[in-house]
């Protein structure tokens, strides 16, 4: 979300709420291109009521393990160094969007790296990530996206999918070169 494109002032607040999360809950939040996408896998629409399955609250979860079951998400990516920050979110939380927004409430993201990536493919529009730890995301990656919460305040996000696409051919070939 930072290919800047011509977005209405209220598609602008909401790329600015998204950003505003991102940049709470990530260091050099700065670095990253940001994309909205939902969880295939994930069964949560709202990450903060999340419980582990021995009743603990969320809090107890692992960052893997939360990003696993929440059903929206924000994709940071960079390409140096190449990684992706998968960041848990609620639109119930965020939306609507008002320019006096109250303090937002970081996330605890997880982080994709050469180090525990144990596989990507993509086809159409997902992407399915596996950790090396087991778990996995499918991102479904869409344009226009609507949430519930702002139906009339479409997300446009082409260019970033686009951008995000070409990142993921990166991404590879670095983990290529690395693995030869």
């Amino acid at each position: 979300m930072v290919i800047h494109s011509e977005r209405s002032p209220a598609e602008e607040q909401l790329v600015a709420a998204f950003r505003a999360v991102f940049d709470a809950s990530v260091m050099n939040f700065g670095s990253y291109n940001l994309l909205y996408a939902e969880n295939i896998f994930g069964r949560e629409e709202h990450p903060e009521l999340l419980l582990a399955s021995r009743g603990a609250p969320s809090a107890d979860l692992s960052a893997q393990e939360a990003v696993e079951a929440a059903r929206h998400l924000l994709v940071g990516y960079r390409r140096e160094p190449a990684e992706m920050v998968l960041c848990p979110i609620d639109p119930a939380a965020m939306f609507p969007p008002t320019e006096t927004a109250e303090a937002v409430s970081p996330r605890v993201p997880a982080l994709v790296n050469l180090t525990n990536l144990a596989g990507m493919a993509s086809e159409g529009t997902t992407v399915e990530i596996a950790m090396s730890t087991g778990r996995r995301i499918k991102l479904d990656i869409r344009t226009p996206v609507t949430f519930e919460q702002i139906p009339e305040v479409p997300l446009h996000q082409e260019l970033d999918i686009e951008d995000f696409y070409t990142f993921l051919d990166h991404f590879m070939d670095v983990i290529e070169r690395k693995g030869s």
